[in-house]
Order: structure tokens, then sequence, then C-alpha cells
């Protein structure tokens, strides 16, 4: 790896991008990268695109960083990229986005010997985008390459799945995560702790902390606290959790429910979403109705893959939360 790919790509993508490009010439012409988020999946995809489109390919697939091609990757001008991506956080990828790939790529490439289209996340395409995806990934182009990036790919239709072949990066080790963030400029001062809530997502982690993750995460435990039988006012923690981030709030709620029980099950598990707040999930647990908990988990975990789509956040938190009020044990 020379020292540009290096900038490129994160340490923990390299043998994942060895595996990938032993032989680049036979590369798949439809992609899924998959993988938790908070993993680099996005440059993984941008770094594939850049060598694809290389001129002047180096050893070990590294794009030269010299030639045209490389010079308009780099400046965001390339004629041969096409990138999709929702219009608005939050939002879905509609089919006119996925409507006009079929100019760009039924077109023969300008300068690259193939064209590429980059599209994440995937799973945000709505039902009539995947439809028009459908039909290129049922008969691709010649020299074209579609590379969907996702998190979440159990939300793609199995018909999209199945005409792409999977790549899975990996939550990197422990020790190389830490070490990562430690040799940052703006290294987080409790790194240890935010890698974990962040599931080993190196940067994840690191956004947590530029986001005062911490601080939101004590006001969200104690609202859930009060919620249970100190009178707290529902809709008013609704609003506060929507203005922090409905998506995050509700990541993490659902990560909380899952180490309540956890915590129910078993009075040590071994691996907790939140490892610092033992204590408080003991006690809470204790309070908490365990099929009730079950079953609230699912409705957080379907509440979820309905963000994105035409849904009131604002009603939707206020309903699990006054849904969160039901669960004490009666």
């Amino acid at each position: 790896m020379n020292a540009r790919s290096n900038e490129t790509l994160y340490p923990w993508q390299l043998a994942a991008w060895q595996a990938l490009t032993g032989d680049i010439g036979k590369l798949a012409h439809a992609l899924l990268l998959t993988g938790q988020a908070g993993i680099g999946k996005d440059r993984f995809a941008a770094h594939l695109t850049h060598s694809l489109l290389c001129m002047n390919p180096q050893a070990g697939a590294e794009p030269c960083g010299h030639c045209q091609s490389c010079r308009l990757n780099a400046a965001g001008t390339h004629p041969d990229i096409h990138r999709i991506h929702p219009s608005e956080p939050g939002k879905a990828i509609v089919v006119d986005q996925v409507r006009a790939l079929g100019e760009f790529l039924y077109l023969r490439p300008h300068i690259a010997a193939r064209k590429v289209v980059l599209l994440s996340p995937a799973q945000t395409m709505n039902i009539n985008a995947a439809n028009s995806l459908l039909k290129l990934l049922e008969e691709p182009p010649a020299d074209s390459h579609l590379i969907l990036v996702s998190s979440q790919p159990t939300r793609l239709p199995v018909t999209i799945r199945s005409r792409c072949v999977h790549v899975a990066l990996h939550v990197p080790r422990r020790d190389q995560a830490l070490a990562w963030l430690r040799e940052r400029p703006d290294a987080p001062a409790q790194a240890e702790l935010l890698l974990e809530l962040a599931g080993g997502a190196p940067l994840a982690a690191l956004a947590l902390a530029q986001d005062d993750f911490l601080a939101r995460r004590a006001e969200w435990l104690d609202d859930i606290e009060a919620l249970l039988g100190q009178g707290a006012d529902p809709v008013g923690c609704a609003a506060r959790w929507k203005s922090a981030g409905t998506a995050r709030g509700l990541a993490w709620l659902q990560g909380w429910l899952s180490d309540l029980i956890k915590t129910a099950m078993d009075s040590a598990p071994a691996q907790l979403f939140n490892p610092d707040a033992r204590a408080r999930l003991q006690g809470l647990q204790k309070r908490l109705h365990l099929n009730r908990l079950i079953g609230f988990f699912d409705v957080v975990s379907e509440s979820r893959n309905l963000l994105g789509g035409p849904l009131d956040e604002q009603l939707m938190l206020e309903d699990l939360l006054i849904q969160w009020t039901r669960l004490t044990k009666t």
C-alpha cells in the first residue's frame, strides 16, 4: 500500500481490500458492501471506485493518483461516476434518482474504461426505486459496476440482494480501533467507553464524541427512569429526543432495551451496550415485565425501520414513550 492509500483506506480495511481486489478484472458488475454503521463502508466504496476508474492502477489495485481519471475523481468531477444519496438526511432515495441511471449507464464511458455507480445508503430506497434498480441488475450494461452500500441490508428486497455479490466489512479489533481513536488530533477523552457504546465501530465512536453523546445519553436515562411512575411528561420527553435526533435516540433506546432484557435473564451479562450502567439496569429491570419488555423491543425495532418514510417523528416518539410507561409490573 502506498502513502496515498493509507490516507484513503482505514487501517482495518486493508485485509478486506486485498481479498476483494486480488483479481479486480473479474470484479462482479453489482456489489453490496455491508457492515455495521460507523466502520467506513462509504470510504471503502469510494476507494474502490477510484481504483476501477484509474488509467494506470498500481500494485494491489491502488489508483496511481496522477492520471486524468484520478485527477477528475479527486476534484469530484469525473464524468464516469454517478453517486446516488438521499436528497436530504432522513429522506428516501426515490425512483427518479434511479431512473436517471439508465441514460448514464447505457452511454459509453467518457474517459475511463468503465462506469461506476455508488448508491448509499441502499436501504433508504423506496419500493419504486428498488424496482427500478432491479431492472438494471437483471441486465447490467457492459463496462459498468454498481456498488451498493448498506448497514441494514435486510431492509433491501431479496430480489436486489440476490443479484449482488456480498462484501462483508467487519468491525476492527478493539485494540486497533482504540489506537486509531487515540492517535487522532481530536482524540476523545473517553475513547474506551465511547467505543463500547458504538458497538466497536470507531467512526461511530468519534461521531458520538463530537455530538456530546454522553451528555445526551444522561438525559435519556433520566427521562426513561422519570417516565416510570415519577410523573414525567412523555410529550416533553419526545420533543427533547426529537431535537437530539430521532434516529440516534431510537438506536440508543433499542440498545438500552437489549441491555434490560439481558440483565433480566442473566444478572451479569458479559456484553452490554451500556457497560457502565449495570447498577441502573439491575434496579430498573426488576420493575419491568419481561414479556412486555421483549414486545416493546420489537416495536422500537420496527419504528427504526420506518424512519425516513412519511411519518411524524414527534408523534412516533410520543407513542413509544407512552408505551414505555406501561411496561411496569402490576
